[in-house]
């Protein structure tokens, strides 16, 4: 940890590049709540309304029900690199 990071979480998740398309990230990864204001506001992205939680098309997929709601799932399976 370095010098000014404490008490500041994180949240990760370890997902698969291959699951990610080159729509916005933090959809994908985090879900359509995260960045749509229907969340959680305290962990809502800071970038809503912005060029980086914009992601239309994802949106639209996931809205057509093709990806999931709540982002893409964590990786449980141990991950090396």
């Amino acid at each position: 940890m370095s010098r000014g990071t404490e008490g500041i979480e994180f949240r990760v998740k370890r997902i698969h590049q291959g699951d990610l398309t080159p729509d916005c990230w933090s959809v994908q990864v985090w879900g359509l709540p995260y960045c749509s204001g229907f969340g959680d506001y305290g962990l809502m992205c800071e970038f809503l309304a912005t060029e980086d939680c914009g992601g239309q098309n994802i949106r639209k997929r996931i809205l057509a029900g093709k990806y999931p709601l709540n982002g893409l799932p964590d990786v449980s399976e141990k991950v090396s690199g």
